[in-house]
């Protein structure tokens, strides 16, 4: 009879795990490139400044992730996450090591990728919690309610979704010899919704100074 009931619940287990496959499969399916568009952010976009919007993802005509070129010098993703909790919590942790296992869509990024887990743009699924892993510590400029925004010398960092390994947001410098690179990173929360940028230089010799994303987005 035990041997039965571990079958069966084995069984499940494995239905239940090809449900979850088969669900990330056409998410990453049903993302789009669509050029020369971009994710409106209320009081946002368009920027105040000289940019080049390159693009946006889409699912089901939802901009969802957006690719921009600022002043010939930075690079920027824009990306959005619906269904935040108003109590929705952040946290930071500093880790040397954060495995980063599921199925991922991968964004170039010029310098770097950005790797992100089609599960995580569900309609449905409902965010409680952001956790931010990074391999080298961050110096926030600004962290309240609305705008958390700060700068990093990075190899690699995680955004962990809900605490499930498997909805993750991240990225790996692995570009020739660079192995760290310099980010401006914010998160801007405007009533249901979240706003991830992540600016970089896009040559490697490029200064990036601590408030450049900042001071783009809001001044």
């Amino acid at each position: 009879m035990k041997i039965i009931f571990a079958v069966v619940v084995f069984l499940l287990f494995l239905g239940c795990k090809k449900h979850i496959i088969e669900n990330e499969m056409n998410l990453m399916n049903e993302m789009n490139f669509v050029p020369n568009t971009s994710i409106k952010i209320k009081n946002l976009i368009p920027f105040k400044k000289d940019y080049v919007s390159i693009g946006s993802y889409t699912i089901n005509k939802d901009s969802i992730i957006s690719q921009f070129e600022i002043q010939s010098k930075y690079s920027l993703i824009a990306i959005k996450l619906k269904n935040v909790s108003k109590n929705c919590t952040f946290n930071h942790h500093q880790s040397t090591n954060y495995p980063t296992s599921g199925y991922f869509s991968t964004i170039d990024e010029g310098l770097y990728e950005v790797n992100l887990s089609p599960e995580v743009f569900k309609d449905n699924y409902k965010i409680n919690q952001i956790d931010f892993f990074s391999d080298k510590e961050i110096i926030y400029q600004v962290n309240n309610d609305t705008v958390k925004s700060f700068d990093m010398n990075f190899n690699k960092y995680v955004i962990k979704i809900n605490n499930q390994d498997t909805k993750v947001i991240y990225s790996k410098v692995e570009y020739y010899g660079l192995k760290n690179l310099n980010a401006n990173i914010l998160f801007y929360q405007i009533e249901n919704e979240t706003y991830i940028f992540i600016m970089t230089p896009l040559k490697k010799n490029i200064t990036l100074d601590k408030n450049t994303l900042y001071d783009h987005l809001f001044g």
